[in-house]
């Protein structure tokens, strides 16, 4: 195994013609990779570690064009460079995507391909680990048995899979992966990654701040399910800085975290870019194909409905009469669209783990971009609205409480004239947290919000506002608050996660 025939291809793979233009690696390992970014998203530490020891299948999930076929590529290339005889392990690492035209072609029979694929895998494995890629995986069809099978088999070969539709489409319930398959369900860029990410292009005032309050929330926030109420507001309190970073916050509510869309030249291509791939190939491909999914005009124009006001509390038999959708068919679209990554509910917080919950809901935007894109909206008129830049906040910090290693739970409080908008449930305490994106922060929201944590037991209260207050009037109403409180800018609350 450790020669390969004179075209460059693993002799256990010269059968497989396809597969040579995927794998430029067998040929020249130290070009192969010109093209795949040098940055690195937070997840991929903890994916490449679990694709070189996990003994379980790994999948990456996620909408389209957020950066999976990325994350294999950037795997792919440390495999190499960390093994103590790189060029043979080149030769043990297969990429392919199954979205090829080639596998479409006249008499191509795929399930034989597939097949003699893993057993020239477990070939190559007698020289070594061998690593099976298979990008797009969703074209092909039931995948999820085969993978069952050769798990099961319990064959030696490492098996990386990742798929445009999120798992709860694609694997279609007709056989269970539980066990043996762990999924990394990739998302749009955080605000994080995007300050971070030099493709993004953008220079803060004083520069990024890699060695300032910016990396200790970093840091903070890959293990902030391990921080005490008290010791998060405390560092939150001292996020005075971020005040110059408003203009950040502001750009990445518009360009979102959708990495190809940032080098495009004018904003027209950007918002047909996105609505191209985010909403028409989402609702009238992967839906057709992963789903079978057959009224995607109907979905599409209920989707379309949803966009009008992000993170607003939602009545099913009153969103019905708005759009003029029967309930029962709304019943039907939410769990499509939200597990195409368009959309999400957020339930009300209730005392009980109790599931499925019922009544109403808030629905937020997986990615605000898609939304100024579908509205024609830009920069200037997304800013100049002080309503939509509220409702973009919460939808914001909404979509990065997600993040929240050891999340338990996440929902919101409302009842007659009161609302907190969201209740972290970290399992050992629980964490309030208010969105007052407002140029003028007044002390009476801030210590109702902290009054109503309380009531809920919430163990602190962190109030995500437009800019920091001064610390004279932030001193003043920590005295005054019942419970541990921070009033922390959206930009430094963001860099948490």
């Amino acid at each position: 195994m450790a020669d390969s025939i004179s075209s460059g291809v693993p002799s256990v793979f010269a059968d497989f013609d396809i597969l040579k233009p995927y794998n430029p690696w067998w040929t020249d390992a130290a070009t192969a990779f010109e093209r795949v970014p040098d940055f690195r998203r937070d997840v991929f530490d903890v994916l490449y570690a679990d694709v070189k020891s996990l003994p379980q299948m790994v999948s990456v999930t996620g909408p389209r064009r957020v950066g999976k076929s990325t994350l294999l590529l950037q795997c792919i290339k440390q495999l190499i460079a960390d093994s103590s005889d790189g060029p043979a392990q080149a030769l043990r690492i297969v990429y392919f995507s199954m979205q090829d035209p080639g596998l479409e072609l006249p008499g191509f029979n795929q399930d034989k391909f597939f097949n003699d694929l893993v057993a020239a895998a477990v070939e190559a494995s007698k020289q070594g680990v061998t690593y099976l890629f298979l990008d797009e995986i969703q074209r092909f069809p039931r995948w999820e048995l085969y993978l069952k099978k050769y798990y099961d088999l319990r064959t030696p070969v490492r098996i990386i899979v990742s798929g445009s539709a999120s798992t709860p489409i694609f694997k279609k319930s007709r056989e269970s992966l539980l066990g043996r398959i762990k999924d990394f369900h990739v998302l749009p860029f955080s605000f994080r990654e995007w300050w971070r990410c030099p493709a993004t292009g953008h220079l803060s005032p004083t520069g990024k701040p890699a060695d300032s309050i910016g990396t200790t929330l970093g840091k903070v926030g890959r293990f902030v399910q391990f921080s005490e109420p008290q010791s998060l507001v405390t560092l939150l309190s001292k996020t005075r800085e971020f005040d110059k970073y408003l203009n950040e916050v502001e750009t990445f509510l518009f360009e979102g975290g959708f990495p190809e869309v940032w080098a495009l030249p004018t904003l027209l291509q950007k918002q047909d870019y996105l609505y191209q791939n985010q909403v028409e190939r989402v609702i009238f491909e992967d839906l057709l194909i992963a789903a079978e999914f057959r009224k995607p005009e109907m979905l599409r124009r209920f989707y379309l409905g949803l966009l009008k006001d992000p993170g607003r509390e939602t009545n099913l038999s009153q969103l019905s009469q708005v759009i003029d959708l029967a309930r029962t068919t709304i019943e039907t679209y939410f769990p499509l669209l939200e597990a195409t990554d368009l959309v999400w509910r957020l339930h009300k917080h209730t005392s009980t783990k109790a599931s499925p919950k019922a009544g109403n809901f808030k629905t937020y935007l997986v990615d605000l971009a898609v939304r100024n894109a579908v509205m024609k909206l830009s920069q200037e008129q997304m800013v100049a609205d002080p309503t939509l830049m509220g409702a973009y906040a919460e939808n914001v910090v909404a979509t990065h409480l997600r993040r929240w290693p050891g999340l338990v739970e996440l929902g919101y409080w409302r009842r007659n004239n009161e609302e907190l908008d969201f209740i972290v449930d970290l399992g050992h305490s629980m964490i309030g947290i208010e969105v007052k994106y407002r140029n003028q922060l007044q002390d009476k929201d801030v210590l109702k919000a902290a009054g109503l944590a309380q009531r809920l037991n919430c163990a602190a209260c962190i109030v995500v506002s437009k800019t920091s207050i001064a610390e004279e009037d932030l001193a003043r109403l920590v005295a005054k608050s019942p419970i541990p409180l921070a009033v922390v800018p959206l930009a430094a609350f963001l860099m948490l996660f």
